[in-house]
């Protein structure tokens, strides 16, 4: 049942708490960015717990933009570590990134070092959109939508959709050899409160597929705030043996590339 735990948050802030936004530098780019609710700076932090038991912390953060291959991508890294308590009987260190292409949005790379009590894997895949393949490190290559997300990528994908409430929506991914469109429901809207404050959220439901943030024995439920940053306030999943939740407990709002760019060129949006 532990394993739960680090494979709930693949997927990761201060302003609430008066700190304000990130603001990297003003740098053109060589290509122009898609428009995004996120940018670099953003920093997610979030409590996660066992039913009525802390677990730990998890993290999600975009810290820069790098090149890799030629393509200029936004560096997104999670991070998730159970507490001192958590850790006595069920020690969990799992390390998630993926560089996401900042004009096309697609994933170009994606790695996770997952290590969970004594569960060891890493993994790591580079996607080459123009061939429609995913190159493993272990040499296999799987053919892939020329439009794929991997999972963490597919998270922020999600949160960069329109989302309307009633509307289903399909992701091309891959995770774990697979490939798949990762349907995602939007059933409504609720009001959240977390110690980030409170929030007015669009409830989503992703089908469950493959490995990562998507994968559970149970219902999983992610609260987006229905604002111009799409932030993912709570996440709640049931399982056979109780729940586990992710809470949002601080952020700092990262700034769009795109406003960036605008403000370099002088651009009117």
């Amino acid at each position: 049942m532990m394993r739960h735990l680090g494979a709930f948050l693949l997927v990761g802030l201060f302003c609430s708490a008066g700190i304000a936004a990130a603001e990297p530098s003003a740098t053109a780019l060589e290509v122009e960015p898609a428009p995004t609710v996120y940018g670099p700076g953003e920093l997610l932090v979030f409590d996660i717990t066992y039913g009525p038991i802390s677990a730990g912390e998890a993290t999600l953060e975009i810290s820069d933009v790098i090149d890799f291959n030629g393509r200029s991508c936004y560096h997104i890294e999670s991070r998730t570590n159970s507490n001192r308590f958590f850790s006595s009987f069920y020690k969990v260190r799992d390390r998630v990134m993926s560089y996401i292409a900042v004009d096309s949005l697609y994933s170009i790379y994606f790695s996770k070092r997952l290590r969970e009590g004594d569960f060891r894997r890493t993994v790591e895949v580079v996607f080459d959109h123009d061939a429609g393949l995913a190159h493993y490190a272990d040499g296999k290559q799987v053919e892939v939508d020329s439009s794929v997300q991997d999972v963490l990528s597919a998270f922020y994908h999600v949160r960069n959709l329109d989302l309307v409430p009633g509307a289903v929506y399909s992701v091309p991914a891959h995770s774990s050899g697979k490939s798949y469109d990762l349907k995602v429901y939007v059933h409504g809207r609720e009001t959240v409160k977390t110690e980030a404050g409170e929030f007015g959220c669009l409830v989503v439901e992703p089908a469950i597929e493959g490995e990562g943030l998507f994968k559970h024995e149970g219902k999983l439920t992610i609260y987006i705030s229905d604002d111009a940053n799409r932030l993912p306030v709570m996440i709640k999943t049931k399982v056979p043996v109780g729940t586990i939740d992710v809470e949002l407990k601080s952020y700092r709002i990262g700034t769009p590339l795109r406003a960036l760019e605008l403000e370099v060129t002088g651009d009117k949006p």
